[in-house]
């Protein structure tokens, strides 16, 4: 049966619809499901997590992917209805801890407790931002494949110099190795239709610095993305002191030497914006060598 009739007997079975509010749009891909799947070559012990279960069609695949191998599969789900389904539908690899199901907000939950070291989901697309911070910031992770918005995507792809640009690119950019693993998928492989195409997002983690205190400064810095780093420094030092935890007093001696004061931030790259940090940051008490200009 092909996956949009068997989302219809659902419907009517379940007697539900697709919520707006949680911008639920189910996949009716199937080539593009096990494509995922695939992609995100689980291993031996590997715990993977899926982001919205919905209907479980992708649950299904992915579980059956992780069997083959002895991983496990946490979904995390908001709908009540639709956990309701997918723990009469997964009741055995529930029971058999093959499936951890949680009803809940992924934004709210641990996934470092939960032991996740991988992420393969097709989330809601108004939880992208919201979603990537959150997975960029969590340690043990070794890949994630998402399904996201293709202009959010494009976004994840920019460089330094480019409109697009930001903290949440650098920061994602510096921790891992960001691919498009397919760039157009169709709208009319979603129900109902959404008025975007979406595309792959493939992460494969490398971690240099994913602390909440460097997503803080980059966040603060690219509220002046368009001014000279020593002038954007000079106006978030005083929030940056309280919110990090900086001398401001040992942070304003320091700034007067930076290495590319005046290049405008939204020039500098995700690497030469941690290397600022570092020199700047006054909590780290190894001897840090004077940069010219």
């Amino acid at each position: 049966m092909a996956l949009f009739d068997e989302l219809q007997d659902l419907m009517i079975e379940n007697r539900f619809r697709p919520e707006k509010k949680l911008s639920q749009f189910f996949c009716i891909n199937e080539a593009l499901l096990y494509f995922i799947a695939k992609k995100i070559d689980l291993k031996k012990g590997d715990v993977v997590l899926e982001v919205g279960a919905g209907t479980g069609f992708f649950t299904k695949i992915l579980l059956n992917e992780a069997k083959k191998v002895g991983a496990k599969v946490v979904a995390i789900e908001l709908d009540q209805t639709m956990v309701n389904l997918l723990g009469k539908k997964f009741s055995k690899e529930i029971e058999n801890k093959e499936l951890e199901l949680i009803l809940g907000d992924v934004l709210e939950a641990d996934l470092e407790k939960l032991g996740v070291t991988k992420i393969a989901s097709l989330p809601p697309y108004h939880i992208s931002s919201a979603l990537v911070s959150k997975i960029i910031l969590t340690n043990n992770l070794t890949r994630a494949i998402l399904v996201l918005d293709k202009g959010f995507v494009d976004k994840m792809i920019s460089f330094e110099g480019l409109v697009e640009y930001g903290a949440l690119t650098a920061m994602v950019n510096l921790n891992s190795k960001v691919i498009v693993a397919e760039d157009s998928i169709a709208p009319q492989s979603f129900f109902p239709v959404p008025n975007c195409h979406s595309a792959v997002l493939q992460l494969d983690f490398n971690y240099k610095n994913n602390s909440k205190e460097y997503f803080v400064f980059l966040k603060e810095i690219f509220r002046h993305k368009n001014k000279d780093l020593q002038k954007a420094l000079k106006q978030s030092i005083g929030f940056l002191s309280k919110s990090i935890g900086w001398s401001e007093r040992e942070v304003n001696l320091r700034i007067d030497s930076l290495k590319n004061a005046q290049k405008k931030v939204y020039l500098l790259s995700p690497q030469e914006l941690l290397d600022v940090f570092e020199y700047l940051n006054t909590k780290n008490t190894k001897n840090i060598k004077q940069k010219t200009k």
